[in-house]
């Protein structure tokens, strides 16, 4: 590795860009995300490891990258936080003005973060930074592309949410760089599914987004991605937190929609149309909206009745 393009930071505390890596048992393919981090070039950063108790070598990988480049920040949390939550607390173990999320199983071209950076700080109106990617399998080999298809750069925040909740599309938006003081005036990724749909709509509502037209993200689609390999209802048991029994994942999707709606600095005719905007989605939801109440009923009979037999 050429070490010379990148020399390491003495701390922290002037560092402009803070990565956060998330990571649950990403022994497989973790040395060469933080390879591929360790070598950008030209731009000042730190990264935060939040090791959500692995069982596997992730700590061992984890705790050798950080003797070697003290720009690293390991920690292993004391309980699992489920994705969610890990995700949340390296935004606010972050020191930095911008703020990305790293995956533990893509990897990253060397000037992915220096033109993110730059995209953000010659357009002082956007919000996030992404740049186009290339989908790659288990293997590192090309499997596909990805553009952005939604009007994220419209100078109108209700267009923006439109596409961003109306339009079929994979969202790669959420792994750009984010103005960290912004980011941190939503809601974060709720507790819900498709919380990285609910993030991405809301910060659209508080500025534009810069797009780069390079493949500098190196997406990597296998089996074991969590995203692919749990149920609805199997995610929400590995992700709640808060105690719930029952859950209700569109009707709460609808909720956190609308929260972002309620807390996003709109004029009150901007957030009129916002509301209007979730039409479409609605509409197509409206089927599993019902068929989470009437399932969420019976499941409430069900512990009802479980709890007076004791």
């Amino acid at each position: 590795m050429n070490r010379k393009s990148t020399p390491p930071l003495i701390g922290t505390a002037s560092a402009s860009v803070s990565v956060g890596l998330p990571v649950y048992n990403g022994e497989p393919y973790l040395s060469t995300a933080l390879a591929s981090l360790r070598e950008q070039r030209d731009v000042d950063f730190e990264l935060w490891i939040g090791d959500n108790c692995s069982t596997d070598g992730t700590e061992e990988i984890c705790r050798e990258a950080a003797r070697q480049d003290n720009r690293i920040r390991y920690r292993r949390r004391e309980r699992n936080l489920g994705s969610t939550g890990n995700h949340n607390r390296l935004v606010h173990e972050a020191t930095g003005r911008y703020f990305t999320w790293a995956a533990a199983d893509d990897a990253y071209e060397p000037d992915r973060l220096r033109k993110m950076v730059e995209a953000l700080a010659d357009r002082p109106d956007a919000v996030l930074s992404f740049t186009s990617a290339r989908q790659i399998d288990s293997a590192g080999q090309t499997v596909g592309h990805w553009d952005n298809p939604c009007r994220t750069d419209h100078r109108d925040p209700v267009v923006r949410i439109r596409d961003l909740v109306g339009m079929e599309h994979e969202n790669y938006h959420c792994y750009g760089l984010y103005r960290r003081d912004v980011l941190t005036r939503t809601h974060l990724l709720p507790p819900v599914k498709n919380n990285d749909r609910i993030l991405i709509a809301e910060l659209a509502l508080y500025g534009r987004f810069v797009e780069i037209r390079e493949e500098l993200l190196l997406h990597r689609l296998h089996d074991q991605r969590l995203t692919q390999s749990v149920s609805q209802r199997d995610w929400y048991r590995t992700q709640r937190t808060d105690g719930k029994r029952l859950v209700m994942p569109n009707v709460e999707e609808a909720g956190w929609y609308l929260k972002a709606i309620a807390g996003a600095p709109l004029r009150r005719r901007e957030r009129v149309l916002a509301l209007l905007a979730l039409r479409p989605w609605i509409r197509e939801n409206a089927a599993p909206m019902a068929h989470n109440v009437v399932r969420a009923a019976v499941d409430g009979a069900r512990i009802a009745a479980s709890a007076l037999r004791k």
